[in-house]
């Protein structure tokens, strides 16, 4: 009888308990328990229904469950199985060998389990079980072991290059601060330079505000993660175990150092309310918008199944509904920061808004007329240069609109940084790397003092600066130098 038990078909729903525990282990320092028991819902929800569907077409319950655990198995550690293939068998690695070999499997496995109808699998399934047992054990004693050591502040093992000290100014002015970060906007004179796009309409317009752009002006890094993690704490970053071949891991860390920045918790410091209408989570702050159903931190579990990877991997081929879902948040965003300013305040307010322009999907095109589906997915594959030029009038129309509200519902009392976290990246090489980094980078005072900023200034400077120029700080200025990464293939 005990037995029997034992050979039950568990390994349904211990496989998804592993996957989905396994992963929080990994990143429990992100991850909260509630997203962690939703996607752990999920997952044993959908291999129920699964097996159900299965069942349905063979009517052998042990056949049933052992070809629902080989499709389990088969989307859960796709990844896993394809990096393993890049390592040791790159040619089938490739999606055009990997996933017909996994068809031809599946459809073998029913072969065989149709002509052993009556096999019902016994030592296969108590195999499955105990393993499984044995493996979440592991994880659950890992995490026990690891949870009290975890470090919120640095997340981990990415730390900064120097530790940063101040002190509150009693006497300075605290006008809000608007810090308007546009993704992957590259700067006005490389746009001309590197890719022949005239953006004098946009300078025009800063200029007259009373902005000092700062032409010549670099990110540190050209990921989003990396930049904002260092913009946000004034330094470089350090503990990357390898720059040319980064991680989930690595990308987990910057986005923990974001939320816990040197810069929001010097502004709360200087008696300031953070307002968070970005795509990160601030201290107390939680991003306002969503892209998916499940939670973003949940994607370092996720990343690895077999849709995430391949839409990763091969674009917007099944975007279908939530292609438009980032234009939405782009739009709740740019309303967001226009509420905010018609909003009154005791406590002065800095203000983060990250909004994902120019970057791709390229929604619109010159004319500021929204593409249909087919001609959206196909300017936006591989971050395309054509799809990015024809999207930067669209994104100052964007700009203007949102600075000069802005300025109208502060009276021009507020300062305003607009920066882009990087320039346009989607090839990276040695010649054209310096435009890469090259970003758009406009401040405006209200007193229109700009002496301490400098033409060449990057991001790991931009704080410094700023606080030294406002709040009488004498934070000392870094090297201003770039640092090319690259993603682990």
């Amino acid at each position: 009888m005990k037995m029997k038990i034992l050979r039950a078909p568990f390994f349904l729903l211990l496989l998804p308990v592993f996957f989905v525990l396994h992963g929080f282990q990994e990143n429990a320092e992100f991850i909260g328990y509630g997203d962690f028991l939703l996607l752990l819902f999920i997952y044993c929800g959908a291999a129920v229904v699964l097996y159900a569907v299965v069942y349905f077409f063979f009517r052998q319950p042990a056949g049933a469950a052992i070809l629902t655990f080989y499709l389990l198995s088969g989307y859960l550690f796709f990844g896993f199985i394809q990096d393993a293939c890049k390592s040791y068998l790159p040619f089938l690695s490739r999606y055009i060998v990997l996933l017909p070999l996994f068809l031809t499997g599946f459809v073998l496995l029913c072969w065989y389990v149709v002509s052993k109808r009556n096999n019902q699998f016994p030592r296969l399934r108590l195999l499955l079980n105990l393993l499984l047992v044995v493996y979440i054990f592991i994880d659950m004693g890992k995490l026990l072991l690891n949870w009290p050591g975890n470090s919120k502040k640095d997340g981990g093992s990415t730390g900064m290059a120097a530790a940063i000290t101040y002190k509150r100014c009693v006497d300075c002015p605290t006008p809000d601060i608007y810090f308007l970060l546009f993704d992957a906007y590259t700067g006005s004179r490389s746009l001309k330079k590197r890719y022949q796009f005239n953006n004098e309409g946009l300078d025009s317009f800063l200029l007259k505000k009373g902005f000092s752009i700062q032409y010549n002006s670099r990110s540190n890094y050209f990921f989003t993660a990396f930049s904002m993690a260092s913009i946000l704490n004034m330094s470089y970053l350090s503990k990357i175990p390898d720059e040319k071949a980064v991680t989930v891991d690595d990308y987990n860390r910057c986005t923990n150092l974001v939320k816990n920045n040197l810069v929001t918790d010097f502004m709360s410091e200087q008696g300031y309310k953070i307002i968070n209408y970005s795509v990160f989570d601030l201290p107390g702050n939680p991003t306002p918008v969503n892209e998916t159903f499940l939670p973003l931190k949940t994607r370092l579990i996720t990343a690895s199944t077999l849709l995430p990877r391949m839409q990763k991997d091969l674009g917007w081929i099944w975007a279908g509904n939530t292609l438009f879902k980032t234009r939405e948040n782009n739009e709740k965003l740019l309303n967001s920061v226009k509420e905010e300013s018609r909003r009154s305040s005791v406590r002065p307010r800095f203000v983060y808004a990250h909004i994902y322009l120019p970057h791709a999907p390229f929604y619109y095109n010159r004319n500021g007329q929204l593409r249909n589906e087919e001609d959206l997915i196909r300017k936006s594959r591989g971050f395309s240069l054509p799809g990015y030029l024809d999207y930067l009038p669209y994104t100052n129309s964007k700009v203007k609109d949102l600075i000069q509200t802005i300025f109208e519902n502060t009276g021009g009392k507020a300062v305003i940084v607009f920066m882009g976290d990087h320039g346009f990246n989607n090839d990276v090489t040695a010649v054209d790397s310096v435009y890469t980094f090259q970003n758009q980078n406009a401040v405006y005072f209200p007193g229109k003092d700009y002496h301490l900023l400098y033409d060449s200034i990057t991001g790991v400077n931009q704080f410094r600066v700023l606080f030294n120029q406002l709040f009488k700080q004498h934070f000392p200025l870094l090297r201003d130098s770039v640092i090319i990464l690259k993603d682990k293939k």
